[in-house]
């Protein structure tokens, strides 16, 4: 069994400085950072949703539900309790990070019209982080292990990539051999999640994994409907 670390200790990364001022003190900035682009991402939404909530509703019935059945419609509203929170952080997180408001007169994308939001105070580690949504888009992973209460480990399925991500809660949500789909974020020298989770069950893992072999560029929307799929077949 590991020995918690004091503060005083030397680091054990073999830096030679205190445990407090080398990888302690890198925990908590790295922690601190985590936080403040959760709040810009925060405040980004609350803002589109009192700004914008017509289009945001336009949206969610033209790409989010789209294909989607009455009766498909019904189970998705009537998923458990926690499942339907996790369905209201992934739409909200696939509209800021591809969605796109359009109508006659004009086309904007909502990470557009945040960032150029001068009343929001987005600050440039926040901004930073938002314009980064774009550029990653979701994917399929395989968690291969975990240090629980510290990190995960995840392999993408269709790509020779693997990412070490420091999340003291995700170890705690995920098992060794899920799947799951992550946006996954550079954030100085470590990866983190942007806050979006699709679990993939273990039976329906191998299909979402041919599917997605087909598609060409982004596996966003494909996994994102292949996820919902599921939510309303309350699986």
């Amino acid at each position: 069994m590991s020995q918690k670390v004091q503060r005083n200790a030397l680091c054990p990364c073999g830096s030679g400085k205190k445990y407090k001022k080398c990888c302690l003190l890198k925990a908590k900035d790295e922690s601190n950072q985590r936080y403040d682009h959760r709040e810009g991402v925060q405040k980004s939404l609350i803002w589109l949703n009192q700004t914008y909530r017509p289009q945001i509703d336009q949206w969610v019935e033209q790409f989010w539900f789209s294909g989607m059945s009455e009766v498909e419609r019904q189970g998705v509203a009537t998923a458990d309790a926690q499942l339907r929170a996790i369905h209201d952080v992934n739409v909200l997180e696939i509209l800021l990070a591809e969605g796109r408001f359009s109508d006659e007169e004009s086309e904007a994308t909502p990470l557009q019209l945040v960032l150029n939001e001068q009343s929001l105070e987005l600050n440039e580690s926040q901004q930073s982080y938002l314009a980064q949504l774009t550029q990653r888009p979701l994917r399929l992973y395989a968690v291969v292990s975990r240090n629980l209460g510290k990190s995960f480990t995840v392999e993408d399925v269709l790509a020779d990539e693997t990412f070490d991500v420091f999340d003291a809660a995700g170890s705690r949500i995920f098992e060794t051999g899920d799947y799951v789909g992550l946006r996954m974020m550079k954030v100085g020298e470590t990866w983190e999640t942007s806050g979006a989770i699709y679990h993939i069950p273990t039976d329906y893992q191998e299909a979402l994994k041919h599917n997605l072999s087909d598609v060409e560029g982004s596996h966003s929307q494909a996994l994102a409907s292949f996820w919902l799929k599921l939510v309303a077949a309350h699986v």
